[in-house]
């Protein structure tokens, strides 16, 4: 009897567990399942729309709570999936339950889906310019056109002019252009189709030298931008004045590709107590704080750390400042851990800056000037090993002809030497 009355029991209790899209959410949210996975398109991990039909509910908790014990069991789809992705392996979730995993299924299935672009608005409020690269070509091909039929234009009434005068019939009134009348008289002179191609020469030349500077120094470069951020962050107070390692903020600035966004836990571990920027702002908290308070559901005048904390965190929308093309790649791990090189070698005397702008062009020429000219301290760096014995060698065959032989007589080792103007380093 008491077995038959736990396995109603447990039947009971399935029937009664319903998922909850809005705590699935919640979770999604909470777990940042969103860095590695988008609902609609591939990102790091496959799109999430639409899973619960490729795999049973069953397989999916087993994967996502521990999918290395899970290929381990010899899983066929499992393993496949892993070797889909690289070997890639996904985040271990054995701190959500089944019914929780469930609670993300349910909302990945009721997830609405994306509405059509709306115009792209910034952070304080107005409307951003759409790029406007395409209008200035479409003006440079019509102006081109016109060009064009202004020359076939001279070439006909010319050709005219001869074929009158062959006949006899050209007139001894010979009608002055207004355009004529206003040059001086050698040019008036000259032959009209030699006059236009001359101008079109010289005015094609300007307009060509001015659009490859535009293409070089404004198309994709975000020099100096510096967009308004949800919290009114100062870099000059935090890394000036109070001297803040970088690296205690950015924690993945040694360890990978990415410096990291600081979360707002790091935040909280000194403004738990520390709950005014300055002494000006008189009594209560400062407004800057408030909101990372709120972002955390944190409540300060809590008596115990059970209480001060909520259930609805969310996430801080900074907005990105330093953005490369999509097929350029960079290692901050290393260029900071490897080359030693400081945060203001790219990103410019970030103590002094309120606002954080973008303070290098950050173009491929300006990588190139640095991978050509920066030293390689070789011989004090493991990691460069088999470089420092490559270059000792060269160094002892060739002497001063050695290509590590620089012009001011001193022995220099640059990242060029090293394969780092190589397309593949720095392009997928």
């Amino acid at each position: 009897m008491a077995l038959a009355a736990a396995i109603s029991l447990s039947i009971s209790l399935k029937a009664q567990f319903k998922a909850s899209a809005e705590e699935g959410k919640k979770l999604y949210e909470a777990n940042n399942c969103g860095s590695c996975h988008a609902l609609d398109r591939k990102v790091v991990g496959p799109a999430l729309r639409g899973v619960t039909d490729r795999r049973s509910e069953e397989w999916l908790i087993k994967w996502i709570r521990n999918n290395e014990a899970f290929r381990k069991s010899g899983d066929a789809d499992a393993n496949a999936l892993f070797k889909e992705y690289g070997g890639a392996a996904m985040n271990i979730y054995e701190n959500l339950s089944p019914n929780q995993v469930k609670h993300i299924l349910e909302y990945i299935k009721t997830a609405p889906k994306p509405a059509p672009k709306a115009p792209v608005v910034s952070t304080d409020g107005e409307a951003v310019k759409a790029d406007s690269n395409a209008l200035y070509i479409l003006i440079a091909l019509i102006g081109v056109f016109i060009i064009v039929l202004i020359i076939l234009g001279k070439v006909r009434n010319t050709l005219r002019r001869l074929a009158a005068e062959q006949d006899g019939t050209a007139g001894d009134e010979v009608k002055v252009s207004f355009i004529k009348g206003l040059l001086p008289e050698k040019l008036a002179k000259m032959n009209p189709t030699v006059l236009i191609v001359f101008t079109v020469v010289i005015l094609g030349g300007i307009g060509f030298a001015w659009s490859y500077k535009f293409g070089i120094t404004e198309v994709g470069v975000q020099k100096g931008y510096a967009p308004k951020q949800p919290i009114a962050f100062s870099h000059k107070l935090h890394a000036g004045e109070m001297k803040l390692d970088c690296k205690y903020c950015h924690i993945g600035v040694e360890e990978s590709k990415s410096a990291t966004i600081p979360s707002i836990n790091i935040c909280m571990n000194c403004h738990k107590g520390v709950q005014k920027a300055s002494t000006a702002e008189g009594d209560g908290i400062s407004p800057e704080i408030a909101k990372i308070y709120k972002a955390l559901d944190y409540n300060p005048d809590a008596k115990n750390a059970a209480e001060a904390f909520g259930t609805d965190p969310k996430p801080i929308r900074w907005v990105r400042i330093h953005n490369l093309p999509d097929h350029a790649y960079f290692n901050h791990s290393q260029h900071v851990k490897v080359a030693g090189l400081a945060c203001q070698t790219c990103h410019g005397p970030v103590e002094k800056m309120e606002v954080v702008q973008q303070w290098s062009s950050l173009q491929m020429g300006w990588c190139i000037d640095c991978h050509r000219n920066a030293g390689i301290d070789a011989a004090n760096n493991n990691y460069y090993a088999a470089l420092h014995e490559k270059a000792a060698k060269d160094l002892k065959n060739n002497k001063n002809k050695s290509q590590y032989f620089g012009p001011d007589g001193k022995v220099k080792i640059t990242p060029a030497m090293n394969g780092g103007l190589e397309c593949a380093k720095c392009h997928y």
